[in-house]
């Protein structure tokens, strides 16, 4: 997959050799690819009674998750996770939390549940959009936007501030919600780098990113770290992703289906690798429309 060249700074302890006599930057490759036992990366968009279809889980279902999660002796991923992943390092069994969006019911709902069973996590935002709780509103969500309106609203720099005070590191989502990879090089830079201006002058840092729909290429990954992410996250559920570097970084989304059974096979290593086949992305594009 696309390797930007601002991933290579992240990579300088690529040939050093871990404690165990593993080779660092495989330790690195394998764990960012989301296909290990010791950590996974997860997205969720919305904790809510209702909401679009694949975006929304309810508290009940995501209750009986996180206590899945701690039974089974995961801890939350966090910033310094992902550094010493990057680094080369070796952590304890981790899962990544992530939010896309900055659903108001993240900090109404998925804050105190996160609390509750001890779990860090990240949230991916919209200043613009922060700046008033705003609808979550951008063309391809309209419909749903005004179906789920009391569900479709953005949160606020207050229960940001408050959030990050509970263990969720914030991220940027861009400005607008644009497809990135369509962009021309100077709206690319501005929905990055004017994102995370505004994100850290709240709050002090913006250290991480969700690419919009997923949707990124090597330009886009070049250009995350040219504006000073550290980290970027993808979503390749409609076209798989075999490799990952620290700005290319694939998650597995989760929906209403995922009870027991489901939700335990996206944390497997056999089911990720199958989630994340490009092979297995493909049929979700055929007629079927099969969804991960």
């Amino acid at each position: 997959m696309a390797t930007g060249r601002a991933d290579e700074k992240n990579v300088h302890r690529r040939h050093c050799i871990a404690p165990d006599g593993l080779d660092c930057g495989a330790v690195r490759a394998r764990l960012l690819r989301n296909r290990s036992g010791r950590a996974g990366f997860l997205c969720y968009h919305s904790i809510a009674p209702q909401g679009p279809r694949y975006l929304t889980v309810s508290a009940e279902l995501f209750e009986r998750q996180l206590d899945l999660l701690r039974r089974r002796g995961l801890q939350g991923g966090s910033l310094s996770s992902l550094t010493a992943i990057s680094g080369g390092g070796r952590i304890d069994p981790t899962i990544f939390l992530t939010f896309d969006d900055g659903f108001r019911d993240n900090y109404e709902t998925a804050l105190p549940l996160l609390r509750t069973y001890g779990f860090s996590a990240f949230v991916f935002v919209l200043p613009p959009l922060v700046d008033g709780g705003a609808d979550l509103l951008w063309p391809e969500v309209a419909a749903e936007c005004a179906r789920y309106s009391e569900t479709m609203r953005s949160v606020t720099w207050a229960m940001l501030e408050e959030m990050k005070e509970g263990g969720f590191e914030v991220g940027s989502h861009g400005l607008t919600h644009a497809h990135l990879s369509r962009l021309g090089p100077e709206a690319l830079r501005d929905e990055l780098s004017d994102s995370r201006t505004r994100i850290a002058d709240r709050l002090g840092s913006c250290d991480t990113l969700a690419y919009p729909f997923g949707d990124w290429n090597e330009d886009v990954a070049s250009a995350a770290g040219e504006c000073g992410y550290r980290f970027a996250f993808s979503l390749p559920t409609r076209s798989g992703q075999r490799a990952a570097t620290p700005h290319s970084i694939p998650r597995i989304n989760v929906d209403y289906r995922d009870d027991a059974t489901r939700f335990s096979a996206k944390l497997s290593p056999v089911g990720k690798r199958i989630l994340l086949s490009p092979a297995v992305a493909a049929l979700r594009r055929g007629p079927r429309r099969l969804r991960g």
